[in-house]
């Protein structure tokens, strides 16, 4: 039996407006203890995904007014939470990010962090015995 990727995702996922300023990223990722925050666009009755922002975009930016748009990373990997854990790795490998979001149909799932594939090697999930 394989890992799939919603075995092990984050879930569910918190997100910012793309009108956010860094500091309201940076407060609801210190206080949520989040690694890394889609950023989203609500074009009415849709979600669009426009970027998402890490601890590492944050690191330079130490002006809180400045608006989330110019610090975070506009391109965002996605997986689906049917596919295996070794795609995901390799995704993320091959793309040298740390992120994934866990994309259903056109909706945020879940997110993979590499911190999460460490989870799982150290306590793996338990196989069903039949």
């Amino acid at each position: 039996m394989e890992v799939k990727v919603k075995d092990f995702m984050k879930s569910p996922v918190a997100t910012c407006v793309l009108q956010s300023d860094v500091g309201k990223v940076r407060d609801l990722m210190r206080q949520r203890g989040f690694s890394a925050v889609p950023i989203v666009e609500i074009k009415g009755e849709q979600i669009l995904i426009r970027g998402i922002v890490t601890n590492n975009d944050l690191m330079g930016a130490f002006d809180d007014n400045v608006p989330i748009e110019q610090v975070m990373t506009h391109g965002v990997y996605v997986v689906d939470p049917e596919s295996d854990a070794q795609e995901a790795a390799k995704l993320m490998l091959h793309h040298k990010v740390h992120h994934l979001l866990v994309i259903q149909e056109t909706r945020i799932v879940g997110m993979l962090s590499s911190l999460d594939f460490v989870r799982l090697i150290a306590s793996p999930i338990k196989k069903p015995v039949y």
